[in-house]
């Protein structure tokens, strides 16, 4: 108990500087509030250059730590050394009870102070050399840490105050055994569920979520047949593509997905930036020659029922040849003519789709892929998945209403 009581100067320094820390942290929550959750919003008053942007770091996925919020976090850990700053009160008033095991909360909170200054340094590192912005508050909560550690702190390099804390904890958790296992599993649920979910950071979420498909080796959610979706689906889908664009191969993941979670029926219609086949544009676009010859390879797949089999081997793989081609199809075990699919592709009739289909393209006025149509109405480029479910789920509304 040697430790229990903090002579004045003490307690009042260290009460001054958790007070600071709290209204640093409540600063802090609310600018990643805003910069997450709120569309438009005035700068922070330290958010004042490139380099010293409060508001820049807010933004980035290293303000949320295992789903909770960093500044969260800060709140919670000033708390808890307030509750050990007044500990002595509280057991004075609440006699033989739990907070009977706190000991020694000087130790206690020169050994939070220390680890949090700790991680405090990470996150400065990743700051300056990762993110290459500095949060001054954020900045000056590490200060305060390291003030709290170095008041708060006994004899020797803070070695005997980790040990007090780690002896003293073992002590506590086997005295009250079951409720320390009740609170631990509560509360590593409770983390798993939060960063999960993200519910304290939407744009993380999006992020992640979006990161699903950019990063995807094949799409797992691949149909082989003509249809993607339901074809009684009140919702059609039309989506404008090249197969050698990389964000018609996002939203033709997306769209996978999407069938399989909502009522839909996803129509592609071919829209190849090569001049090959496609004389609406100027030239062909780098890395798009082969476009209009993978056009005609899905249209062809089509006439033997593997439009989505052949169209997700040209998306996913790009095959750059015909043997490969051919072996990629063998993989993926459509059961498809070769000879006719070649025969069928270089067809006037497969020329004569393509052409259709560029030309309801430009009568749309659409320039660019990818382009999403849900029930006549045109989004342009790779919009987030949950946002491709929310207008999905619209159109399912009006069409409802009609």
């Amino acid at each position: 108990m040697d430790n229990l009581k903090f002579d004045k100067l003490r307690f009042w320094s260290i009460l001054i500087l958790i007070l600071i820390g709290i209204a640093l942290c409540i600063e802090l929550g609310m600018i990643f509030y805003k910069t997450n959750f709120l569309s438009f919003y005035e700068p922070s008053f330290c958010t004042v250059s490139e380099l010293i942007d409060c508001d820049g770091v807010a933004r980035t996925p290293y303000s949320v730590s295992m789903g909770v919020p960093n500044a969260l976090w800060g709140l919670i850990l000033y708390v808890v050394m307030l509750m050990l700053l007044f500990v002595d009160r509280i057991q004075a008033k609440f006699k033989n009870t739990i907070f009977d095991v706190f000991k020694n909360p000087r130790s206690y909170i020169a050994t939070l102070g220390v680890i949090s200054f700790a991680i405090s340094m990470v996150l400065a590192f990743i700051s300056i050399f990762e993110i290459k912005k500095i949060c001054a508050l954020c900045f000056c909560t590490y200060f305060v840490n390291f003030l709290i550690a170095l008041i708060a702190k006994n004899k020797g390099f803070f070695v005997y105050d980790i040990e007090t804390t780690i002896k003293d904890f073992i002590s506590g958790a086997k005295q009250y055994f079951a409720l320390f296992i009740i609170v631990l599993v509560g509360f590593v649920s409770t983390l798993v569920y939060l960063d999960r979910t993200l519910i304290f950071s939407p744009k993380l979420k999006r992020e992640r979520t979006q990161k699903e498909f950019f990063t995807a080796k094949y799409n797992k959610y691949a149909v082989k047949g003509n249809i993607l979706g339901d074809k009684d689906a009140k919702v059609i889908i039309n989506v404008y593509s090249d197969y050698n664009c990389p964000f018609c191969r996002v939203v033709n993941i997306m769209l996978h997905k999407a069938a399989k979670q909502r009522k839909i029926l996803v129509n592609e219609i071919n829209y190849p930036l090569d001049t090959t086949c496609n004389k609406k544009i100027v030239h062909t676009l780098g890395g798009h020659e082969s476009s209009c010859i993978y056009s005609k390879y899905a249209l062809a797949a089509q006439k033997q029922g593997y439009f989505w089999g052949v169209a997700n081997i040209l998306f996913d793989k790009h095959p750059q040849n015909f043997d490969i081609f051919v072996d990629e199809i063998k993989k993926a075990k459509l059961d498809i003519d070769i000879e006719q699919l070649r025969k069928d592709a270089l067809s006037k009739e497969i020329d004569d789709i393509i052409q259709k289909e560029i030309d309801i393209v430009t009568k749309r006025q659409i320039n660019g892929t990818p382009a999403i149509e849900i029930n006549g109405v045109i989004h342009i480029g790779a919009m987030p998945y949950d946002e491709l479910l929310k207008e999905i789920d619209l159109a399912q509304k009006r069409a409802m209403n009609k």
